[in-house]
């Protein structure tokens, strides 16, 4: 299943490779020191940092450690919002961001034309420019958007009911819009149903080929798929008849194509194709002539079925908290799931408690994840997306809506755990202004400092919101050295903070 990723991986790793040479080229032999001094540390030290193992000495406060769960990379503005509204008031904050203004977010999307078209217009609209737009309007978001935790959401809702944007083309633009970031923070229900007449789901599982028709064998995808990786879990209780059983039920859903009409790209319910005789599912019995009512009941089955409890709690606190939640943990939050009827908000309340997240371990960002974070933490002058996405985050194997099978993105370090070239790559690339699109004003982020000391000091502030570990610091500051350091070295400076070992952690 990932061994294509792999290779695409690796392929990027060798093209960026080159890029590397010629970064390295470039500094100092004082420089690569420092690189080995700091990058290197990195991967050793990323190596022992397990999510098994105790967390490092040097621990962010609850407050940092919330900021970096619910965005992209915490910036001055999260931090001046977190120090105003407090860490309860901030959490609130978040969670309701349908009242948070988001002009900046909104102006670049709105500059995307093909986003918010309709589906017949979609069709009519080139199919490339319809998905590179798509993945630049979810990259913009994650930078500039003020709703950090909803984009937070979008992108966990967007790996649990994942669909290949090279497979469903121009229906992922409806599934981001019509599911993933319609219901991100409103309940489990909703967002099940939404996803299961979802057209770019229908294609994807291949429902919109299933036939319950005498003689018809009504194909298995969705509803396997439905049951192991959208609610139950694979261990989640049910068997192979449940499967066929659930099959049968969402016969007749299905999907319109280019149909030239109004109705192009749309869910429709065709009785024809639906096996309307009697089933179980789960031991509970669904009664015969039900219709397009037999596939709305297996979803109320499983939303309310207690294993679909545990298993979305499971992920959602190893999204926001911890790979490895305790099975105190994982009930206490599974209550939670049925006292409230798997209402996000609540759900996400609970996880990011205080005490929680006072404790909880580092997690590893994933590429797109540290790309976007340093475009963030750096106040990056973004002109152009292109190079960003197609190179960089493409690149990373981690691109929007590109993982091939249905289980969406890994959320582990030791999947993306072993290349760190790339990163420390980009990171250089973007503190020397090489990113094409994208420019870092090194004299307003040092705001007035020269000497080494007060410049490590600006990183430290800059990069880990005042809370660098002190051995990279003093690092920085010998590597500075003498005072006053070049532009060259500076720059070289910001590229060794966000290479290093505690800027890939959150």
């Amino acid at each position: 299943m990932a061994s294509s990723t792999t290779n695409e991986t690796v392929k990027t790793n060798d093209r960026l490779d080159e890029t590397t040479r010629g970064n390295a080229a470039r500094l100092s032999r004082r420089a690569l020191l420092g690189l080995g001094a700091l990058g290197a540390a990195a991967n050793a030290d990323a190596q022992v940092r397990t999510p098994r193992r105790s967390r490092p000495a040097a621990v962010p406060s609850a407050d940092m450690r919330l900021l970096h769960r619910v965005t992209f990379g915490p910036t001055n503005d999260d931090i001046t919002w977190m120090a105003a509204l407090g860490y309860e008031g901030y959490l609130e904050w978040q969670l309701n961001h349908e009242v948070l203004g988001d002009p900046e977010a909104e102006a670049r999307v709105a500059a995307l034309t093909t986003v918010p078209l309709a589906p017949f217009s979609l069709y009519q609209a080139d199919a490339a420019q319809v998905q590179r737009e798509l993945a630049e309007a979810t990259i913009i978001r994650r930078t500039f958007s003020n709703r950090q935790l909803f984009e937070r959401m979008v992108e966990f809702w967007a790996d649990h009911f994942t669909t290949n944007i090279g497979q469903v083309s121009i229906l992922k633009n409806l599934e981001d819009r019509d599911v993933y970031r319609l219901n991100a923070l409103r309940t489990f229900p909703q967002m099940l149903n939404a996803s299961a007449s979802s057209p770019a789901m229908l294609v994807y599982l291949n429902n919109t080929q299933s036939d319950g028709r005498p003689g018809r064998t009504p194909n298995q995808n969705y509803a396997r798929e439905l049951m192991e990786l959208h609610t139950l879990g694979v261990n989640g209780g049910y068997t192979q008849t449940d499967v066929v059983e659930v099959a049968r039920c969402f016969t007749g859903w299905r999907a319109r194509g280019n149909t030239g009409t109004p109705t192009a790209g749309q869910f429709f319910y065709d009785p024809t194709r639906h096996d309307d005789g009697s089933k179980i599912v789960l031991g509970v019995p669904i009664a015969a002539g039900g219709g397009f009512n037999d596939g709305l009941n297996v979803l109320m089955i499983l939303a309310n079925h207690p294993s679909t409890a545990r298993f979305v709690s499971t992920k959602l606190l190893r999204w926001l908290l911890t790979y490895d939640p305790s099975p105190a943990l994982v009930t206490d939050i599974a209550g939670e799931f049925t006292r409230t009827g798997g209402n996000i908000k609540a759900l996400v309340r609970r996880i990011l408690s205080y005490e929680n997240v006072l404790w909880a371990p580092l997690l590893f960002k994933r590429p797109a994840h540290l790309i976007i974070s340093a475009l963030r933490v750096m106040r990056a002058n973004i002109t152009s997306f292109a190079t960003i996405r197609g190179t960089y985050i493409n690149g990373s194997g981690n691109a929007p809506f590109q993982w091939g099978p249905p289980d969406g993105y890994p959320h582990t370090f030791e999947y993306w755990g072993g290349l760190p070239l790339p990163r420390w790559n980009y990171a250089f690339t973007l503190a020397n202004n090489s990113v094409s699109g994208a420019t870092v004003d090194l004299a307003g982020l040092l705001f007035g400092a020269t000497t080494a000391a007060q410049i490590a000091d600006r990183i430290e502030q800059i990069v880990f919101a005042g809370e660098m570990p002190p051995a990279d610091k003093a690092a920085l500051i010998t590597y500075l050295r003498p005072d006053p350091p070049t532009t060259s070295r500076i720059r070289d400076a910001f590229g060794l903070a966000l290479s290093s070992p505690a800027f890939q952690w959150y």
